[in-house]
């Protein structure tokens, strides 16, 4: 099959990364919702700018916890037989595959055919995070040397993460955290969002329903500790003396985490500042053309890990995982270069469990035991998905990346992958149609609530 066309328009786009997309796409939203040239332009670049706020005080965040991340793996760790070489490489993985510009058209084509059909409320916008879609394909076309099969994969991410982004919008999680009409788009991983309020549900019956360990309440019961700037000097504070750093590096670690719970929320303020309105636009142009409905915009979860129980269960996570990795049989790896980067899962946790950190450490220990298990099988599926795309890996040795392993998707691409010599092609598509038949039942029995509910209101 040849991409050449596609490569020849797409790979400029890819290259020039997330913010060009972001900048192009909300701008012709402003211009197809009638928001006018200028109004529109102005807006699509002050997105741009708040996203890019967002990346540089993520970056200089991750930047700042992975040496002291890394420093308290070598201090307490020891020797695995994978490497963490961390999610960024394995998005390079993806986006490097001649497949990527097919698997990009074809989620985009579900989007729009789910919309149409109302069987989803989210345009999704995050095109960038479509890697871990074609990372999926790329682990199954490793395990069955069938691409065909990759892509149907690829193709029913495409449904089912629209589904679970759903799921966390209709229940006001991204307004929670300050993003109403947004939708977090990210891969798979947006499901943890479905099984934390889940978990939610059963800590109700509990005596942690009431939701007590709150930022706002740390600041009520403890004055300035509860603040963004004091939370993260503490965690600087006991994550520097748990790496051995000397006592000025230790300073230095705790001014650098308070300096990123200050200016990610700040920054992700300039991106609400300028979504509001194209989401009113949107919204009313949507009222107008498709009889009153009303859509969430699909976005990359990232402007959100500003909130400071994400913050905090991040660097709260890092000795649990490493205990994990000790004492669980047969592992055969821990996170290093990923470990910052968690925090992109935490943010669909937080607001099942109303932003309370005893509550929301539960979860996230759940989810990172489910990693540490996962990865035993994940980790050589990573390495021959590396191999594939080129990096020389020594005999004896893997690499891999814990972010892929907390990627629910990649866990059944590779049973599917090892399975397909008993389930072939129809086995695999007959597995995809049952989930998308579950999921759309429950999509009906969500829309006939909603119309039962409009219906009550209209009465009253």
């Amino acid at each position: 099959m040849d991409f050449t066309f596609l490569s020849t328009i797409l790979d400029p786009i890819l290259n020039a990364g997330p913010l060009f997309m972001i900048f192009i796409v909300f701008s012709v939203i402003g211009l197809i919702v009638k928001l006018g040239p200028v109004k529109a332009i102005r807006n699509g670049l002050m997105i741009a700018v708040g996203f890019n706020g967002v990346y540089i005080v993520v970056d200089y965040f991750l930047g700042t916890v992975a040496p002291a991340a890394t420093a308290l793996a070598e201090r307490f760790g020891g020797v695995f037989t994978y490497t963490d070489i961390g999610w960024a490489a394995y998005a390079s993985f993806a986006w490097s595959s001649p497949w990527a510009y097919l698997i990009v058209v074809l989620s985009l084509a579900v989007n729009l055919l789910m919309i149409f059909t109302d069987m989803t409320d989210t345009l999704n916008l995050n095109i960038w995070d479509f890697w871990e879609s074609i990372i999926a394909c790329l682990t199954i076309y490793v395990l069955t040397n069938n691409i065909i099969a990759g892509l149907v994969f690829s193709t029913f991410l495409a449904w089912f993460n629209l589904m679970m982004s759903d799921f966390n919008a209709q229940r006001g999680y991204c307004a929670d955290l300050g993003f109403e009409g947004l939708s977090f788009y990210q891969g798979t991983n947006v499901a943890w969002g479905a099984f934390a309020h889940y978990v939610g549900k059963i800590l109700d019956k509990t005596n942690l329903k009431q939701a007590r360990f709150t930022p706002e309440y740390v600041q009520e019961k403890f004055g300035v500790i509860g603040e963004p700037a004091v939370l993260g000097g503490i965690i600087g504070l006991l994550m520097g003396i748990g790496a051995g750093y000397y006592w000025i590096d230790i300073v230095m670690l705790m001014i650098s985490l308070a300096t990123a719970l200050i200016l990610i929320p700040m920054m992700s303020g300039i991106v609400m500042s300028a979504l509001v309105p194209v989401s009113e636009a949107a919204g009313k142009f949507m009222k107008e053309k498709a009889g009153g409905r009303e859509l969430y915009i699909g976005v990359d979860p990232a402007i959100a890990v500003g909130n400071t129980t994400v913050l905090a269960a991040t660097i709260l996570m890092v000795p649990i995982l490493m205990v994990f990795a000790f004492v669980i049989p047969g592992t055969v790896n821990m996170p290093l270069a990923d470990l910052p980067a968690l925090l992109f899962f935490w943010v669909f946790v937080v607001a099942p469990n109303r932003l309370d950190m005893i509550r929301t450490m539960i979860v996230t220990s759940l989810v990172g035991l489910y990693g540490t298990l996962a990865g035993i099988l994940i980790a050589p599926w990573m390495t021959q998905v590396a191999i594939l795309q080129g990096v020389d890996v020594a005999a004896g040795t893997g690499v891999t990346s814990w972010f892929c392993h907390l990627c629910p998707e990649l866990l059944v691409a590779g049973l599917l992958g090892q399975n397909y010599g008993i389930l072939g092609l129809p086995g695999l598509i007959a597995f995809c149609v049952i989930v998308i038949g579950i999921t759309i039942f429950f999509r009906i029995r969500y829309l006939k609530r909603v119309k039962a509910k409009e219906l009550v209101t209209a009465a009253a």
